[in-house]
């Protein structure tokens, strides 16, 4: 859903975005507020993920850093190699 919201706003000059935690609870619905070049840099990496603080699952992810009201975040159970096989960005590499 992320990946749909920055889209949207590709090319306005929208300060932040409202994005959903991307942990893996499912009908988690609480926000982060990130910067379209945060975002991007984040998601660079098709294992990174932002989520809310508390929402990680420490056996399956580790917390790279914690930026304002969300944690950034290394996932290497299923999450990852399924954003692995359908990240937008890696058609574009």
């Amino acid at each position: 859903m992320n990946e749909g919201i920055a889209l949207i706003n590709a090319g306005w000059e929208v300060p932040t975005l409202e994005l959903f935690c991307e942990c893996g609870t499912a009908g988690c619905s609480e926000r982060v507020e990130l910067t379209s070049e945060e975002y991007e840099r984040v998601r660079s990496d098709p294992t990174h993920f932002v989520l809310r603080p508390g929402h990680q699952v420490d056996s399956v992810e580790h917390v790279l850093r914690r930026e304002g009201d969300h944690l950034v975040v290394a996932n290497h159970g299923t999450a990852a190699t399924s954003a692995g096989r359908t990240d937008p960005r890696s058609s574009a590499r």
